[in-house]
């Protein structure tokens, strides 16, 4: 049985330019989870991650707290959708740029709750499968890579203890994949997964144990305002 930890990436930068790097919290992040991982009595064997600079970044901050020397493995079937898309696809009349998108959402009385709602709906639309011309990776694929990739590295994993650094759309799917969730219900994880934060799998072949999901309770014994979800 190999043991598959997957690990959300730090904070982002939402709200500037390169959303893909991780905010000075975001760092911080990645860090305190590096030293709450070298605490624990059994080293990771492997490391892999996504291919999206938040997932290096998160891979490395955290992995240096460990002393490890491990350097994770790029997997492009650990990378994110492209939420960018998604959104502006929503309503190409009303959101024609990311700039003008962007330009709603800050300007309205509640950003975060707007970033919510579009968001929301930019999804349904998405995962409906009726609009599926329009996009460059339909729900369907991306459901179908996520789930080959944690196959993979579950059958090169056998009777080892590895990390992945991914995604919270990425971990979202593959825990759909083990609980036949409803592709709703894996949204709304999707929407709670905390950053940096773990799920914690226990798999061979044949058989998948999800011993943790989401877990964040290291963000809560390390002082305040390290728990973030976006």
């Amino acid at each position: 049985m190999a043991l598959i930890t997957l690990v959300r990436h730090g904070q982002a930068s939402w709200g500037v330019e390169n959303y893909d790097q991780l905010s000075i919290k975001g760092t911080e992040q990645a860090r305190v989870l590096g030293r709450v991982f070298d605490n624990q009595a059994k080293p990771f064997d492997r490391a892999w991650r996504g291919e999206m600079e938040r997932h290096k970044e998160t891979a490395q901050y955290c992995l240096a707290e460990m002393h490890s020397p491990l350097m994770a493995i790029s997997h492009s079937g650990f990378n994110e959708f492209d939420h960018e898309e998604i959104l502006l696809n929503l309503d190409k009349n009303k959101y024609a740029t990311k700039q003008e998108l962007m330009h709603i959402i800050k300007n309205s009385s509640n950003p975060v709750k707007t970033m919510g709602i579009i968001f929301s709906e930019a999804m349904q639309r998405w995962q409906s499968g009726f609009y599926d011309a329009e996009y460059v990776e339909t729900w369907k694929a991306f459901q179908q890579r996520c789930i080959q990739a944690f196959t993979e590295i579950v059958n090169d994993s056998k009777g080892k203890n590895v990390v992945v650094f991914s995604s919270g759309g990425v971990i979202s799917v593959i825990i759909q994949s083990l609980m036949g969730l409803s592709d709703q219900a894996t949204f709304e994880l999707n929407w709670s997964m905390v950053n940096c934060g773990v799920t914690q799998i226990l798999s061979d072949s044949k058989r998948h144990n999800i011993l943790s999901m989401n877990e964040h309770q290291h963000f809560r014994e390390y002082g305040v305002n390290l728990l973030t979800w976006h």
